[in-house]
């Protein structure tokens, strides 16, 4: 009988030692970053997409042909795909069983990150409608993850049972300039995300409108003032929602990005740079999806999160999550610091005076319009503490 229990406990343990350990949620990504429409998947463009920190990619287009040819490129160049279901099956006569046969033949495959059950299902299917499918997804194939994308509106919310990554979606950089866009939508919708329980995937935007100039009423819209996100906004828009713990991004889209309404000057200028700097953050990090989010900032409008490092004391991000500049700034960071720092400019950090003194941190010289700043912490000296 002892021996039974034992045998018992082993196996509850063992069952529960990834969750206890605190191990990634994707077991082929510490933090996935991926990217929407990354046809056609040709050689050249895929290492293009990896040299920017991308190690994720997918299509909407759902043909045999395509499926082989995304998800042996993907494999070829040791990246993931977000594996699009033909959506329209979950309304089709048979659609269960014709997405059940597909699933099958490439649940195993070693390139295959998680499927895309939905794209933006508001108002176009209900969670009844699609539980079947989700149900189905892990009766097949338990440990891969289920994926669908929101916009936020006024049902967003009601999916959390058909999904376990929640992805959301917000595109805010439009024809207005900067720094008047309100792209701080983008973390609102996060911390709203957040609080429904499920890992939050973020989808930045990586597009002009332009791409979709012809569906726009000129009369709301100027559309010779439509525009990329410059380089500020492209960092509030992914450091930002990272403050609150996402479990990766996937940007949408690399199509919109150099093609249509496209420029491939602004991605390989202003884009993969973020992208980049965020792949080289993550891999500092303990733990890329699990900052220590601080509240009291957000009473001031700015967005603070704090990493332990992999090496040395750990990093902190402070967002400037307003429209304006700040002649100084400083936030009180929940009492969470025991000891004082000073603040050591990381990637594309402005180099001013900064410091993290009795858990405030303060720069001297203030924060420009949406603008982050990451930090590496170094212990102040027993005697400049002292002082």
């Amino acid at each position: 009988m002892k021996s039974q229990t034992t045998c018992l406990l082993l196996a509850i343990f063992c069952a529960l030692a990834p969750a206890l350990a605190g191990d990634d949620f994707f077991s082929f990504s510490r933090f996935p970053i991926g990217v929407y429409s990354s046809d056609p998947h040709d050689d050249q463009q895929l290492e293009t997409l990896k040299a920017a920190g991308f190690d994720m990619i997918q299509s909407y287009v759902t043909s045999e042909e395509r499926y082989e040819r995304i998800m042996s490129q993907a494999e070829k160049h040791g990246m993931k795909v977000m594996f699009n279901l033909n959506r329209k099956l979950v309304t089709e006569e048979g659609g269960l069983e014709k997405m059940r046969e597909v699933v099958r033949r490439y649940k195993d495959h070693p390139a295959l990150g998680f499927w895309y059950l939905y794209d933006e299902p508001a108002k176009k299917i209900t969670p009844e409608v699609l539980k079947p499918f989700y149900d189905m997804l892990h009766e097949e194939a338990p440990d891969i993850k289920v994926a669908i994308v929101n916009c936020w509106d006024e049902t967003w919310y009601k999916y959390s049972n058909v999904l376990d990554i929640q992805m959301i979606d917000i595109y805010p950089v439009r024809d207005v300039g900067f720094p008047e866009a309100q792209i701080q939508v983008v973390s609102k919708f996060t911390a709203s995300a957040k609080k429904l329980g499920k890992p939050v995937m973020f989808v930045p935007q990586l597009c002009c409108y332009k791409s979709f100039a012809k569906t726009l009423d000129p009369k709301k819209y100027n559309l010779q003032a439509l525009r990329f996100p410059n380089s500020a906004e492209m960092r509030y828009m992914t450091y930002g929602p990272m403050t609150y713990g996402l479990c990766g991004l996937f940007a949408y889209s690399y199509y919109h990005a150099i093609r249509t309404g496209g420029d491939p000057k602004w991605f390989g200028e202003v884009a993969a740079p973020v992208f980049r700097e965020i792949r080289a953050f993550t891999e500092l990090v303990e733990k890329p999806s699990e900052p220590i989010t601080f509240q009291r900032p957000d009473d001031g409008n700015y967005l603070a999160a704090f990493w332990k490092g992999r090496e040395g004391d750990g990093y902190l991000i402070l967002v400037n999550s307003w429209p304006m500049a700040r002649a100084s700034a400083q936030a009180y960071l929940d009492g969470y610091f025991e000891r004082d720092f000073d603040l050591i400019p990381w990637g594309a950090t402005r180099p001013v005076p900064a410091a993290l003194v009795k858990s405030k941190v303060s720069v001297e010289t203030g924060m420009e319009p949406w603008e982050v700043m990451i930090w590496k912490l170094q212990p102040k000296a027993e005697a400049e503490a002292e002082k």
